[in-house]
């Protein structure tokens, strides 16, 4: 029996730990932290319980594909509700849109911004149903060689469906330029760490995942699909360890043997897999004899996504007014963006994702209370921001426009309190410069085969998983990146 050590509990991680134990591996997992989860991790104080990272799930046929794979049923495992409408869009002036997946209500609503709208959010949902179509196909598979990507037949399609122009001005031309359509159908890219303004139109493909395919959330949180992959391991026989830093990936005659702890352990392996953040397992696991594949001066040229701020509130009072999940928009939408991604500074005035799970998971807080998730997107690192000093700003900041859209009397019953700040992401789960989505931005360039690929082309029986390897970043992504991995082991060592 081969003996697999994978190096992060995260979500990929966990899944590759799942998959290859059925197999027949015998699978040990080492998690810096306390407990695992990764990007998806949970704080629970004063009875409150708050995922840190991500709170809901698109694409469910990913997950139930992994749990397929083990002989499990995602959907019996788990308690799913699926919310509809999707969103709540607020807008600085005061009105706001509802993204429902209900495709007459969700033509109601945009009738309701812009008259004559309808037919063309069809066909916006139609092309987009294509792109999804076509990214799809470069996503499901391991790649190898560069005519995997690049061949006559997916230039033809990328023609077809325009998947090569810009995102928000593509977005804009079917809503004849209304600005609140365009923002509200083109922000899915920030999930990718990448502004509407910079992406590529291909990425309308998840807005159609979220309406089309459903947006669903686990009773319990994210962190109930941790808890549930954690005592399936547990069952199968899957080692798990926290508070087990590793320092060290060791490499005899350039070939991975297993890994060094900060302890000083040495855990032997035949076959070492990394679910920490792939920049950071090349700059601090390897030694830099071995890293030709990746060395400094490449990867400090490489692009990087960007970060957040969020603040977590236990509030002592329910909000039936309030949708699941809701945007806001700040006014100039595109300077927000700007300071983000180009000039590496504090926005003026941030947009944020507003999230209040207690709508439909009352339990997460004590009787009568409500939980409040704000996440604002924020420069990376690799700015200059001070955070001691940017964080109290950027809560007020957030606090004033949460008590035009929430409640003008929120402050005072606010009873609980947490921030996560960019910082947090490099303490807590050695995120490059802080990133908060995952670490290296999914422009074209960093897509597909252009994206790390999960085998290590330097170093024989190193594998990667997760967001920092192909197809990228994403609870989903994550979920067919475990996939495929565990089928390129599987080939290479049964």
């Amino acid at each position: 029996m081969k003996n697999v050590v994978i190096i992060g509990a995260g979500m990929g991680g966990l899944a590759t730990a799942l998959r290859l134990r059925k197999q027949g591996f015998d699978v040990t997992v080492l998690e810096k932290q306390a407990r695992p989860g990764g990007r998806s991790n949970v704080i629970e104080d004063g009875g409150f319980r708050v995922d840190i990272g991500p709170t809901l799930l698109v694409m469910k046929d990913t997950f139930e594909d992994t749990y397929r794979a083990i002989g499990q049923d995602f959907n019996q495992r788990l308690k799913l509700v699926q919310l509809d409408p999707n969103y709540r869009i607020y807008y600085h002036d005061g009105t706001h849109l509802d993204l429902y997946g209900n495709m007459a209500k969700l033509a109601e609503e945009v009738e309701r911004i812009e008259a004559g709208s309808a037919a063309r959010l069809f066909r916006f949902i139609g092309d987009s149903a294509r792109k999804y179509a076509l990214g799809m196909d470069f996503v499901d598979r391991n790649f190898d060689r560069i005519t995997d990507l690049a061949n006559p037949k997916a230039g033809v399609r990328l023609l077809q469906t325009q998947a090569h122009q810009n995102l928000y001005r593509q977005v804009a031309r079917y809503f004849n330029g209304n600005d609140k359509l365009a923002k509200a159908f083109s922000f899915h890219s920030m999930f990718l760490g990448l502004s509407p303004f910079d992406a590529l139109a291909m990425y309308s493909l998840i807005t159609y995942a979220d309406l089309a395919l459903g947006m669903w959330y686990p009773m319990g949180g994210i962190y109930s699909i941790i808890e549930d992959m954690v005592a399936l391991a547990n069952e199968m026989g899957v080692t798990l360890r926290t508070n087990a830093p590793v320092e060290k990936i060791t490499i005899e005659n350039g070939r991975a043997t297993g890994v060094r702890l900060q302890s000083g352990e040495e855990v032997r392996a035949d076959i070492v897999i990394s679910n920490a953040d792939l920049p950071y397992t090349y700059t601090k696991l390897i030694d830099g004899q071995h890293r030709r594949a990746y060395p400094d001066e490449r990867l400090q040229q490489m692009e990087y996504a960007c970060s957040g701020y969020l603040l977590y509130l236990g509030v002592d009072r329910t909000y039936p007014h309030m949708r699941h999940q809701a945007l806001y928009f700040s006014e100039d939408y595109r300077a927000n963006l700007d300071a983000i991604f180009k000039t590496r500074t504090l926005p003026a005035e941030p947009s944020f994702h507003l999230n209040n799970p207690t709508i439909t998971d009352p339990s997460l807080a004590p009787a009568g209370h409500s939980l409040l998730y704000v996440l604002a997107p924020m420069p990376n690192l690799q700015g200059n921001v001070n955070w001691d000093e940017a964080a109290p700003v950027v809560r007020e900041q957030l606090l004033t426009q949460l008590e035009k859209i929430v409640d003008p009397e929120l402050r005072q019953h606010i009873v609980w309190e947490r921030d996560y700040r960019p910082t947090d992401w490099v303490t807590d789960i050695n995120a490059m410069h802080g990133t908060a989505f995952g670490s290296l931005a999914q422009g074209f360039f960093q897509s597909s085969y252009f994206r790390p690929h999960n085998k290590a082309r330097d170093i024989d029986g190193l594998y990667f998983v997760g967001q920092g390897t192909y197809p990228g970043i994403g609870m989903p992504m994550v979920q067919i990146s475990s996939k495929l991995v565990t089928e390129r082991i599987v080939q290479e060592w049964s």
